[in-house]
């Protein structure tokens, strides 16, 4: 028991220690339940237990006419909450309602829709059973001049739960104002309540429904969502939606893509949300993966842009500007073909950063002065000077690390000895310098080495000088 629920419970000890007047019990009673939140400590289940089954054997033991106003109310607010609901139980079910519609006791009705918005499951039987009973006892309930549900009841349609999260998804992504004002509007926006079923069903919903739009409009919609989708610490309130959430995200970029400051926003987003980048934590992107394996795709495709374009961007910044014209810009030529698939062979599958000291330091001012942190997505290598980057790229069978500045690349296939992995935060000494094919960039002029790496790639030749090794064709 916390120090303020034992101090609820001595009123006295609290007076004592306060030197200006106390506060009205209902008042300080909303304050424990603000604190306290949706949490539930072993004290609390083991009274809600005790609650749920003295309700129980009341009930069945001399009738629900001889439970107390107090545990009535009581279990009302438990009607639907572990670890013994009785709402589960269709006498007491039956029995509870009945009761609260024959006394027409406030507090108790009010507590019954509370338990059904919060433990909401469109295709839960329970469920289903309370919505009816509770749409009956809206329609016959005396209300007061003022009282705002049954006007709310009606445009949520909140005892069909068929339609409750759609109508509720459309209000809060066709509303003006926040998400959470648009939530708060329907007294929707405590932190419990927030993460209730309803609600959790309702963001569902919305990210079906954005994940059929499509540019303007999905830009629009995928920032309502987020906006809806955080909690009051920045993390995920939705983690059942977080499948859902990636697809509204994705979706409607498959075939044409958004601008780069919303494409940033989105990958930064999904990266916060799922515990980040899905390339080196891939587990916390299963879920994604097995139902939405297109938006992944798509996800690992952006990021294998951003890596191939950090490598040539950084490259560019730490070569002089001799080199530059010598060499460089003839690599960042031949792998921006592969990238965007405009050679007419196949394209860049995945692809990873190694930097040394250097091309790390530049990265990661990068990443700080552009906002965009894909710039921080990177490995460290052990191999050649600090000066040095390596680019790894997989390509069909084929794993390929070219270097910047005048190192060799390096190509091995499938199954190979000492084929390095992608995404990993550190390579060590001659990780990504030990293929058993290495060759050297020759001279720009003659594009020797773009010719002889394009023919390995595209599996159209193999190296004379080990002619056992023929690439698979990709």
């Amino acid at each position: 028991m916390s120090a303020l629920k034992e101090l609820l419970s001595e009123p006295k000890a609290l007076l004592s220690r306060l030197s200006v007047k106390a506060p009205g019990p209902a008042a300080l009673r909303k304050a424990v339940a603000a604190i306290e939140g949706e949490a539930m400590g072993d004290g609390d289940v083991e009274a809600l237990a005790i609650l749920q089954s003295r309700i129980a054997a009341t009930v069945r033991g001399g009738g629900v006419g001889r439970l107390s106003r107090r545990d009535l109310r009581e279990g009302c607010k438990a009607f639907l909450l572990p670890p013994d609901p009785p709402g589960r139980e269709p006498d007491l079910r039956d029995a509870l309602i009945g009761e609260v519609r024959s006394l027409e006791r406030r507090a108790a009705f009010f507590a019954l829709i509370d338990s059904y918005i919060d433990a909401f499951d469109e295709g839960d039987e329970d469920i289903a059973a309370t919505a009816e009973q509770l749409a009956l006892a809206a329609r016959a309930w005396r209300w007061r001049e003022g009282d705002h549900w049954p006007t709310d009841i009606a445009a949520l349609d909140l005892f069909a739960p068929a339609r409750a999260p759609a109508k509720l998804a459309d209000l809060v992504l066709g509303g003006g104002a926040s998400p959470l004002d648009v939530l708060n509007r329907w007294g929707l926006a405590t932190p419990g309540r927030r993460k209730g079923g309803l609600v959790t069903e309702a963001f569902i919903r919305a990210c079906r429904a954005v994940s059929r739009l499509r540019g303007r409009e999905a830009v629009d919609g995928q920032r309502r969502l987020i906006g809806w989708a955080r909690d009051e610490s920045g993390a995920l309130a939705y983690a059942r939606a977080w499948p859902d959430l990636v697809d509204a995200c994705l979706t409607p970029w498959t075939t044409n893509e958004p601008d780069n400051e919303h494409k940033v926003h989105l990958i930064e987003t999904l990266e916060r949300f799922g515990g980040g980048d899905p390339r080196v934590r891939p587990e916390r992107w299963r879920s994604v993966v097995e139902r939405f394996p297109d938006a992944y795709g798509l996800l690992l495709r952006w990021l294998t842009r951003a890596s191939v374009l950090q490598f040539l961007d950084i490259v560019d910044r730490s070569l002089r500007e001799s080199d530059v014209k010598r060499m460089w810009s003839y690599r960042r030529a031949f792998w921006t073909s592969y990238l965007m698939g405009t050679g007419g062979g196949p394209q860049i599958d995945a692809a990873w950063v190694a930097f040394g000291d250097d091309g790390a330091r530049l990265a990661t001012q990068a990443a700080r002065e552009s906002g965009d942190r894909s710039f921080a997505a990177f490995g460290r290598q052990e191999d050649k000077s600090p000066q040095h980057a390596a680019l790894i790229v997989r390509i069909g069978d084929l794993t390929i690390v070219d270097w910047s500045h005048n190192a060799k690349y390096n190509v091995w296939r499938k199954g190979e000895k000492g084929v390095p992995a992608l995404f990993k935060q550190a390579y060590r000494l001659g990780e990504l310098y030990s293929a058993p094919l290495q060759e050297s960039h020759s001279a720009p002029a003659n594009y020797a080495w773009q010719k002889k790496l394009a023919r390995i790639i595209e599996g159209r030749t193999f190296w004379t000088e080990k002619p056992e090794w023929r690439p698979r064709r990709v």
